[in-house]
C-alpha cells in the first residue's frame, strides 16, 4: 500500500470512528471536508475543514470533534443540571464565561478519555496545541485560563506547564502556586477536580471546580480592570468584573474533599440580578468620558480574541443549531444500554427498521414544513420578549453607594455607622428588571383529530401536516422559553403544553399533555392520523380531552391532577369532516368543557356542520391545504 493510499485509508478509518461515536452519543453524523457544522437531511454534518484551518491533523480533528459533541449536546442531554448551571452563571456574570467554558471542557475531556482511552494522546495534543507559546501578552485573567487549560489537560508534572508558568505575570504565578499548595502528597489538585467521579454528580463536580478556581480568576480580572483605568467612578468595571467577587455554589461544593485537598469557599455575591444586568448593558455612564467606554470596549475585544483562540468551537451552547442537534438525538427505545442502535432488528426489517424509516420520513417533512413552524415560533417570540422586557427600578438591597436614599434602611445604616462601619448601606441604585405581566402566557393545547373512515386522502394528509407543524412549533416555543430564562437568570413563568388524540369509534392518546416532543411520538403521528377506520365518536374525544386537562365529567378539577401553580389558558381544537355517532352526547361534553373555562374550537372540512355545532368557535376549512393556516390564525388571534 503506497503512502497516499495508506493516508486515505487512515482518514476513512478516522471518519468511520467519528460516525460510530456519533451513534453512541445518539446523534446521526455525516463527516465532510467543509469548514463548518450544519444540519442537513436529518443528520449533523461535521466539517473537518474547521479543524484543519486551525492547524489540527486528522487524528486531532476527530478527537476535537468528539470533544465538542461531548461538551455540547451530549452534556445537555445527560447532564442537564450542569448545563443549566453553566448557562445561568454565564448569563449573570459574562466575564466569567471563559473560566466556565474551561472547566466544562476539562471535565468533558476527562469523561471522554475515560470512555474512549484511545483518544487520550490526540485529545491532549489538540487541546494544548491551541494555547499560544507566549501568553504573557494577554491580560492576567486570560493567562490564568491558559495555565488552567494546560494544567488540566497535560497534568501538573508536564514540563510544558513549567515553561508556560515561567512566562506568566508574577500575580498569576502566585495564584497558581496557591492552588498547587492546596494539595497534599502526589495529588494533582486540578486533575482531581476535573476527573470523573461516580460518587458525585456532574453538577457538584462543576461547582467544586468553580469554588476552587473562580476566586483567583476574579482577583486577577480585578487587577486587569484596574490597570486599564476602567474602575474609575464605576465605568464599565462592573460589567467586566461581574459586579461581585464570587459565585454562589451548591452546598458542599468546596468541602468533603479527600487526600487533604480543600478548596477555598467561594465568596457569596449579594449583587441583585437587576444590578448585574444593568451593569452589563451600560457602556458610558453620565459623567464618564467617552475614552472610558472605548477603553472598556478595547479591553473586552482583547479578552474575547485571546479566549477565542483557546476555546473556540463550531458548536454553540444555545441557538438554532444547538436545538436542532438536540432534536436529532436518537430515541432511547432504539438504543441498547451501551448506546448502540438495535441493528439486528432494523437489519431484519423488524420494528427497528420501521421506526427509523418513519423517523427519517418525518424529519424530511419537518424540513419541508419548517417555514410554517418558524412562523408559529415567531408568534410566541413576541410573548417571550414581552415577558423578559426590562423596566426601570431601584435595587432591592441597600448599598454603600447609589442614586437614592433607602429610607427604610436608615435605622440599620445608622447602627452600622455607630458601630464604626465606614460606608453604611443607606442607598439604592437604579437598575432594570424583567417586567412582570399577566398577559397571554402559559397555555395547554389539546388537539383532537377525526380518523374515521371518511377522513382519507388529502384531508388526512393535511391533518397530519398541520399536527406536525403545531407540535414541533409549540415544543420549540418551550425550548425558546427555557433559553430566555437562562439568559434572564430567572423564571418568566411561561409554559406551553400539548396533547394529541385521534378518534374513530374509540379514542387513542398519541401524546399525553406535556411539554416537549420525543421521537416515539414523532414516529406515531402520521400513522395514527392516516389510518382511517370506524365511525365518529366525537363525544368520547371531547370527554378524553377533559381528562387530559384534569377536568371531571361534572366540569370540576380532578382530585389529584397535577397543578404547577401557573395560570393557564386551555384550548381544545377538534378537526373533522363532520358527522357524529351521538350529536347529543357530543353537545353535552362540549358544554361541560366550556363551563369549566376551556375554549373549544371545531374545524370542519368543506361544510358548515362543524361551524354550526361549535358556534361561536366553529371554523370552516374550504380546502385541506388551508388547515395549517387556519390553526395559525386561531393561535395568532389568541396571542393578540
Amino acid at each position: 500500500m503506497d503512502s497516499d493510499t495508506g493516508s486515505e485509508f487512515r482518514l476513512g478509518e478516522l471518519r468511520a470512528q467519528l460516525t460510530a461515536a456519533g451513534a453512541i452519543l445518539g446523534v446521526p453524523i455525516v463527516v465532510t471536508d467543509d469548514d463548518g457544522w450544519e444540519i442537513s437531511a436529518g443528520a449533523l454534518h461535521v466539517g473537518l475543514g474547521w479543524y484543519a484551518a486551525r492547524g489540527h491533523g486528522d487524528t486531532e480533528a476527530v478527537a476535537l470533534a468528539l470533544l465538542h459533541l461531548w461538551e455540547g449536546p451530549r452534556s445537555a442531554r445527560l447532564e442537564p443540571a450542569r448545563a443549566r448551571r453553566r448557562s445561568s452563571i454565564g448569563a449573570q456574570r459574562p466575564a466569567a464565561v471563559p473560566l466556565l467554558d474551561t472547566v466544562l471542557r476539562l471535565q468533558a475531556a476527562a469523561e471522554l478519555r475515560q470512555g474512549m482511552p484511545g483518544l487520550r494522546a490526540p485529545l491532549d495534543a489538540a487541546i494544548t496545541r491551541v494555547i499560544p507559546a507566549d501568553v504573557s501578552v494577554f491580560p492576567r485573567h486570560v493567562q490564568f485560563v491558559a495555565a488552567v487549560l494546560l494544567w488540566g489537560s497535560a497534568g501538573g508534572a508536564d514540563p510544558r506547564l513549567g515553561a508556560l508558568i515561567g512566562a506568566l505575570d508574577k500575580s498569576v504565578r502566585s495564584e497558581l502556586e496557591r492552588l498547587a499548595g492546596l494539595a497534599s502528597g502526589a495529588t494533582d489538585v486540578l486533575r482531581r477536580i476535573t476527573a470523573p467521579d461516580p460518587n458525585r454528580p456532574a453538577l457538584l463536580r462543576f461547582e467544586r471546580a468553580l469554588a476552587l478556581l473562580l476566586p483567583p480568576y476574579e482577583r486577577l480580572l480585578a487587577l486587569d480592570v484596574a490597570d486599564r483605568g476602567l474602575d474609575r467612578g464605576g465605568g464599565d468595571a462592573p460589567a467586566l468584573a461581574d459586579a461581585g467577587a464570587g459565585v454562589e455554589t451548591g452546598a458542599g461544593a468546596a468541602s468533603d474533599e479527600p487526600d487533604g485537598m480543600a478548596a477555598e469557599d467561594p465568596a457569596h455575591s449579594d449583587a441583585d440580578p437587576g444590578d448585574i444586568a444593568a451593569a452589563a448593558e451600560e457602556h458610558a455612564r453620565p459623567g464618564n468620558g467617552k475614552d472610558d467606554a472605548e477603553g472598556a470596549d478595547l479591553f473586552a475585544a482583547e479578552h474575547a480574541g485571546a479566549v477565542e483562540t483557546m476555546l473556540s468551537t463550531p458548536m454553540p451552547t444555545s441557538g438554532a443549531l444547538f436545538d436542532a442537534i438536540q432534536e436529532l438525538s436518537v430515541d432511547p427505545a432504539g438504543v441498547d444500554p451501551e448506546g448502540r442502535r438495535d441493528l439486528g432488528t432494523a437489519g431484519a426489517g423488524g420494528p427497528g427498521a420501521i421506526g427509523l424509516t418513519a423517523l427519517t420520513e418525518y424529519r424530511a417533512r419537518a424540513a419541508a414544513l419548517s417555514p410554517a413552524i418558524e412562523r408559529m415560533r415567531e408568534l410566541w417570540a413576541r410573548v417571550i420578549t414581552d415577558r423578559v422586557a426590562l423596566r426601570p427600578g431601584l435595587s432591592r438591597r441597600p448599598q454603600a453607594e447609589g442614586e437614592e436614599l433607602a429610607i427604610d434602611a436608615l435605622p440599620a445604616a445608622v447602627a452600622q455607622a455607630l458601630a464604626g462601619v465606614a460606608r453604611p448601606q443607606a442607598y439604592r441604585s437604579r437598575v432594570s428588571r424583567p417586567r412582570r405581566t399577566r398577559r397571554t402566557g402559559s397555555t395547554d393545547y389539546v388537539f383532537l383529530i377525526d380518523r374515521s373512515a371518511s377522513m382519507q386522502g388529502p384531508i388526512a394528509a393535511a391533518a397530519s401536516d398541520a399536527m406536525l407543524i403545531m407540535l414541533e412549533a409549540l415544543s420549540a416555543v418551550e425550548r425558546d422559553v427555557r433559553h430566555a430564562e437562562r439568559a434572564a437568570g430567572s423564571s418568566i413563568e411561561l409554559d406551553v403544553r400539548t396533547s394529541l388524540l385521534v378518534f374513530d369509534a374509540e379514542v387513542t392518546v398519541v401524546k399525553a399533555l406535556s411539554s416537549g416532543l420525543d421521537d416515539a411520538v414523532r414516529r406515531e403521528i402520521d400513522a395514527a392520523i392516516r389510518s382511517p377506520r370506524g365511525s365518529t365518536n366525537d363525544g368520547a374525544a371531547l370527554r378524553a380531552a377533559a381528562e387530559q386537562l384534569g377536568i371531571s365529567p361534572a366540569g370540576h378539577a380532578v382530585e389529584g391532577a397535577a397543578h404547577d401553580g401557573l395560570e393557564r389558558k386551555r384550548m381544545v381544537v377538534l378537526i373533522s369532516d363532520g358527522g357524529s355517532n351521538d350529536a347529543v352526547a357530543a353537545a353535552r361534553e362540549l358544554r361541560a368543557l366550556r363551563a369549566a373555562g376551556v375554549q373549544v374550537i371545531g374545524c370542519g372540512f368543506g361544510s358548515d356542520e362543524m361551524t354550526d355545532r361549535y358556534a361561536p368557535e366553529g371554523r370552516r376549512v374550504n380546502r385541506p391545504d388551508e388547515l395549517a393556516e387556519t390553526l395559525h390564525e386561531l393561535i395568532a388571534g389568541e396571542l393578540g
